[in-house]
């Protein structure tokens, strides 16, 4: 028997392995989802193409998403991507970083249902509020403006909306001098759902070595998300210096890119209350900053100027009008950085100098800021890159 029970175990690692190291490409359907990987086995720098496909397409099923989990068997780490499926297809390539480890991977994919939206529910709305206003700005299309109706018992929901990597929504109520808004906030796609439909499929990565244990891992391989990685903003930032300035540390935590070049200077919200006890973020810039002028355009909208030129506007590093920066209440900013006319923070960059502001987040966001703005996460992208 220990020997019949031996030659089974071993021809089906056999299969398994024969079927896992197919060199071309490789189909998988459930009762409602086909998905289509063009490679098994893949080298640092490869590109994986995936085609997904829903079997049972109507209109009413056009926008769906597509959640992947890519999970290292050996040690059990995991990466999440996300991506719409619309009309029915959808086309990713994923690039491999080369620093991915040799080693089995599965990749988990998800079906569910639902598109990107937003509901949530106004907190400190008063009897007579019936509308809020917001701006979606991300660093890939043009900013949003937009007005939501607010139901009868304060809640409001915003539809279908497509767009890659993070954005930052900030709603205000119409005609407010100082934004104090306490909004919750839900997306469907950062919550635990059932699945409509799920597939595994199984990547290996390098050069093979022990062939029979790598298929013996894949037979006893089982996907168990515990929905850890559900989340609706980005992860929280823990101060950890108290050596250190807050704003030293928080620009540690959250200045990245060409934004966090020494050649700046830093205006502090964390430990002064300057910026807090300001009337309006444009007033202040325009009474700190010499040169800066506040202007109005031919469309009746905000604009700063320095030198005669336009003043570049990000608001954590999103790229935005001097009008949205109305909206933010200065007790909820964290720092200021002001790059000075030439120095080039971007491509785009002129000679009217940049502004960078920077909200409170995570731990530096104290309990009684008020709550109506959010860092929230979108679609991967339809080329991306799978890295550490």
């Amino acid at each position: 028997m220990k020997i019949k029970s031996s030659l089974l175990k071993t021809s089906a690692a056999l299969l398994i392995l024969i079927f896992f190291f197919l060199p071309t490409a490789f189909t998988q359907t459930s009762d409602s989802l086909t998905i289509l990987i063009n490679k098994k086995n893949v080298w640092q720098g490869d590109t994986i193409a995936i085609d997904a496909r829903l079997d049972n397409f109507t209109k009413k099923s056009s926008a769906a998403t597509i959640h992947l989990w890519i999970e290292e068997i050996k040690t059990g780490r995991n990466w999440h991507y996300r991506y719409p499926i619309i009309n029915g297809e959808l086309h990713a390539d994923l690039i491999v970083s080369t620093d991915i480890s040799d080693g089995s991977y599965a990749f988990n994919f998800q079906l569910q249902k639902s598109f990107f939206n937003l509901s949530g529910f106004v907190k400190n709305a008063e009897e007579k509020d019936r509308l809020m206003n917001y701006v979606f700005i991300t660093k890939n299309i043009q900013p949003v403006a937009d007005v939501v109706p607010l139901n009868e018992d304060k809640s409001f929901s915003i539809g279908r909306l497509l767009f890659q990597d993070s954005a930052f929504i900030i709603f205000s109520k119409p005609k407010q001098n100082r934004n104090n808004l306490i909004v919750t906030l839900v997306n469907p796609l950062d919550s635990a759902f059932t699945p409509a439909a799920t597939i595994t499929q199984f990547i290996y990565v390098g050069k093979k070595t022990d062939s029979i244990e790598v298929a013996s891992n894949v037979s006893n391989y089982t996907f168990n998300n515990n929905g850890s990685l559900y989340k609706t903003t980005l992860p929280e930032v823990v101060v950890q210096s108290k050596t250190k300035k807050l704003s030293e540390a928080f620009e540690k935590d959250n200045v990245t890119g060409f934004f966090s070049g020494g050649d700046a200077m830093v205006l502090d919200g964390l430990e002064s209350d300057e910026i807090a006890n300001a009337p309006s973020l444009i007033s202040y810039l325009t009474t700190k900053v010499g040169g800066l002028m506040q202007e109005t355009n031919e469309n009746g909208m905000q604009q700063l100027k320095w030198r005669n030129h336009r003043t570049e506007i990000y608001i954590n590093e999103i790229k935005a009008d001097a009008e949205i920066a109305l909206d933010i209440n200065p007790s909820d900013i964290a720092i200021i950085k002001i790059f000075q006319p030439g120095v080039q923070i971007s491509s785009s960059s002129n000679n009217g100098g940049t502004i960078a502001i920077y909200t409170k987040v995570g731990s530096y966001k104290k309990s009684e800021n008020t709550n109506y703005s959010f860092y929230i996460m979108g679609y991967t992208g339809e080329e991306s890159v799978w890295k550490k």
